[in-house]
């Protein structure tokens, strides 16, 4: 185990040279190319209720300094106090993803535990290495390796959510688990139509305004198999708080909190 990884437990260490992003299937996840990545971690599974609830019983809804300007206009105008089916027993097992959440809140938790959201890329490299179609490889998805929907044809029409560990074959190139399904997970870049804005730096991010549609990765229990893809990408408005939402966390750049 890396230094970086015992200061933060539960997150893995990703160090690359480059990996192939993006597919030809569909011209919104190409140009296929090389992309480059400085090391960083990202935590080995969801946010659960559980870690999301000290954020809720410590004030992270009534304390500004986590928030954007936005964010916290966002919050403050609709009275929010935890996300939404926080009450919900269909999703508000300790172990399940949290759910129910805005891009804005998601933002807000990260920054009150020092950490950030993965960008579009950090997202994919974590969940294939640029190698496999999907995070456990090229089998077909059954409900053995992930919670989704058939043809978008959810086998309930009140659907639930999973234990974060509880797929044994939800198991990402890096080890990351439950990166398919489930729920989506909130990235920092803002929707794009292709990688055409790619110049080639390290790091890509693509960024306009907050308040505009943010990309949500790994399809959902809502979601067909296609959807379960590492280069499948999907896009929200930040204020969307279905269940179909969640997210998991990344520390970088790692030479500040060394």
């Amino acid at each position: 185990m890396s230094a970086f990884e015992t200061q933060w437990p539960g997150m893995v260490l990703l160090q690359t040279t480059g990996f192939t992003r993006g597919s030809a299937n569909f011209p919104n996840e190409g140009p296929v190319r090389r992309v480059r990545l400085t090391p960083y971690l990202i935590d080995r599974l969801p946010v659960t209720n559980a870690q999301f609830a000290r954020f809720v019983t410590e004030g992270g809804y009534r304390a500004p300094r986590f928030w954007t300007e936005t964010g916290w206009r966002f919050a403050q105008d609709r009275g929010l106090q935890a996300p939404n089916y926080w009450n919900d027993p269909h999703w508000n097992a300790p172990d399940m993803p949290v759910t129910g959440i805005s891009w804005w809140e998601v933002c807000a938790y990260a920054a009150f535990v020092g950490k950030t959201l993965p960008t579009e890329a950090q997202w994919e490299y974590a969940a294939g290495f640029g190698e496999r179609t999907y995070p456990w490889g090229e089998a077909s998805p059954t409900h053995e390796h992930a919670n989704f929907a058939p043809d978008c044809e959810p086998d309930e029409l009140r659907r639930r959510g999973t234990p974060v560990a509880g797929l044994a074959l939800n198991i990402a190139a890096s080890g990351c688990r439950d990166m398919a399904g489930n729920v989506g997970e909130w990235c920092l870049d803002n929707a794009s139509s292709s990688y055409e804005w790619d110049c080639g730096a390290p790091d890509p991010l693509f960024t306009t305004r907050e308040e505009e549609a943010h990309i949500l990765r790994g399809g959902s229990g809502l979601h067909d198999q296609d959807a379960l893809r590492c280069a499948s990408r999907d896009h929200y408005t930040p204020a969307l708080r279905d269940n179909i939402t969640g997210f998991r966390c990344v520390v970088w750049p790692l030479e500040t909190t060394s």
